[in-house]
């Protein structure tokens, strides 16, 4: 049972280790190219809770509203809106919510 334990801990470790690394690589693709493709996958990895220094550091300067911080790409969605993501801060300047897309 202590083995299987074992096994378990260093799965769960390394499986962090890898989201992480994979985190950096899209973040630093988005820098790179600013697209939709490598900020969707930033988002769909980083979890609910992550300070928004972590964020930056990740994907770079955003539009600071204050209460949320947003990523823009130069496209437009359907109703004429710019395309990105808004990560939503609580008052401790952590994420509580994500969304991407159009954002109007």
């Amino acid at each position: 049972m202590k083995t299987i334990i074992k096994y378990l801990l260093v799965i769960i470790f390394l499986s962090a280790c890898v989201s992480h690394n994979n985190i950096k690589k899209f973040g630093q693709n988005f820098q790179k190219n600013k697209d939709y493709q490598n900020l969707k996958k930033v988002v769909d990895l980083m979890p609910i809770g992550s300070d928004s220094s972590e964020v930056k550091r990740i994907l770079g300067d955003p539009i600071d509203m204050g209460f949320d911080i947003r990523y823009l790409l130069d496209s437009n969605g359907p109703n004429g809106c710019k395309v990105g993501e808004v990560f939503h801060l609580n008052e401790k300047g952590k994420i509580d919510q994500k969304c991407t897309g159009e954002i109007c």
